[in-house]
């Protein structure tokens, strides 16, 4: 099979709380958009596996994993407060430490099957946990899927690089890589400055072995298509160039989208599709995971984008004038996958490119001579 999609229909009515914001029912809004849309030709779907508890040990430490393990019957502990467990973001909730551990094995699982098979893409909606550390939960996120799997792979030999477009700092991923050249991690977000989790800055590129392949691009809030592209299309592509991966692994958050609740970016479909196009030119192998996107629907459908762009398959809408359609919830294009251009303006606009400038000026200057660019 060319195209590898993991999903369980168990996981994704998997609740962190009524009332909290990470919902994994977005994957099988995205599995009803891959249907609609005709996507799913030359797919297999496959069930997420059980991750096996000892490769939670390339990048998480036992203690760890031991509290965490402490919290699958949803019962709470003060000393679990020290792992980041029980808190408003990352709640203890019966079956905490399985949905990780099953999450994550559909993540590794991906990677495999671009190594072992023909398979070229690969992708885990219910994945992209980013904000992991080796010690402690944070960001709505128990078990880091990707530092996992990338730990995996280069410990195989491949050359990886990771793009990360969750509107949020990959943190976790950078602190697993941050001293290690091979994998090139490159983060693009709202800076630090407005948002959780306050790292991510330019001048944060690594240090020992992996001083220079460790890239980061904030942006300022208002941020919108026309910016991002440019601040993207100037640093990643030459990077990639050179780097040369094996392997791409791209965490797709779709909450740097303009309507997305939490963040305050303004990116639309259109500027998701180029940077994506571009990625895809960069490597034969691309390992896809989910991540942010907190207005539910418009995440399912970038989502689907991603899974277009990726696989190569042009989106053919199988319900277009059906009376009554498919309902995604209440917004009028909750079944769309498409935006209308969308641009800021005047002084915001200004004050958002000469950001976005400064930070392109300072990665040139200070990794791509690491990189001999």
């Amino acid at each position: 099979m060319k195209n590898i999609l993991l999903y369980s229909e168990t996981l994704a009515q998997v609740e962190y709380s009524p009332t909290h914001p990470f919902k994994p029912m977005r994957a099988k809004q995205m599995l009803d958009l891959l249907n609609r849309y005709g996507l799913l030709e030359n797919t297999e779907i496959i069930e997420h596996p059980v991750l096996d508890e000892e490769l939670l040990y390339l990048f998480h430490t036992p203690d760890y994993i031991q509290a965490l393990k402490t919290c699958d019957h949803g019962e709470f502990d003060i000393n679990l407060l020290t792992y980041g467990l029980g808190t408003h973001d990352n709640p203890i909730f019966k079956g905490v430490y399985n949905f990780s551990l099953q999450a994550s094995g559909g993540t590794f699982l991906g990677a495999t099957k671009l190594v072992d098979t023909d398979a070229t893409f690969a992708f885990n909606p219910i994945g992209g946990f980013h904000h992991a550390m080796s010690d402690h939960a944070e960001g709505f996120c128990y078990i880091n899927d990707i530092a996992i799997a990338l730990k995996h792979l280069i410990h195989n030999g491949l050359r990886c690089a990771y793009i990360d477009i969750d509107v949020h700092h990959g943190d976790g991923v950078q602190s697993a890589f941050y001293d290690d050249n091979r994998v090139l991690t490159i983060s693009i977000h709202e800076s630090g400055q407005f948002l959780f989790p306050g790292t991510g800055f330019e001048n944060e590129i690594g240090e020992g072995a992996g001083y220079g392949y460790n890239v980061n691009i904030p942006l300022l809030k208002d941020t919108d298509d026309e910016i991002y592209i440019y601040a993207f299309e100037e640093i990643v592509p030459p990077l990639l160039q050179s780097f040369n991966p094996d392997i791409i692994c791209i965490q797709v958050g779709g909450d740097s989208h303009k309507d997305d609740p939490l963040a305050h970016l303004n990116l639309t479909s259109n500027g998701y599709q180029r940077v994506l196009t571009l990625i895809k030119q960069h490597s034969k192998k691309i390992l896809g995971t989910g991540g942010g996107g907190y207005n539910l629907y418009k995440t399912a459908a970038l989502w689907t984008l991603a899974w277009s762009v990726f696989t190569g398959i042009k989106p053919m809408d199988n319900f277009m004038g059906v009376i009554g359609g498919m309902m995604y919830g209440p917004e009028a294009d909750a079944g769309s996958l498409f935006d209308n251009p969308y641009s800021i303006g005047g002084l915001t606009k200004d004050k958002c490119f000469d950001y976005a400038r400064d930070v392109v000026a300072y990665i040139k200057q200070s990794v791509f001579p690491i990189h001999n660019i």
